[in-house]
């Protein structure tokens, strides 16, 4: 599958009109599916835009971010997804 940032921004916008949610609830809902934790966690470790904001939400939320760093590597910090 051809997975581009602008297609993840696209599937939270929908997301969130679908299900009358906020951004941090279309995140729970996405990464809730192990093929799209899978395909996120691939392209924060190969795709610098995705990578900076995976750092910066580790930054910013610290513990309470969904992902941790793992030697040079980003990982989610539970195989679940969620916080």
């Amino acid at each position: 599958m051809d997975f581009q940032n602008r297609d993840f921004i696209e599937l939270v916008k929908r997301t969130r009109e679908e299900f009358d949610v906020s951004i941090e609830e279309a995140h729970n809902i996405i990464f809730a599916d192990e093929e799209m934790r899978r395909l996120v966690a691939w392209r924060v470790n190969h795709d610098g835009e995705c990578r900076k904001q995976a750092l910066w939400d580790l930054r910013h939320k610290g513990d309470r971010s969904r992902f941790i760093r793992d030697g040079e590597g980003i990982r989610f910090r539970s195989s679940d997804g969620q916080r």
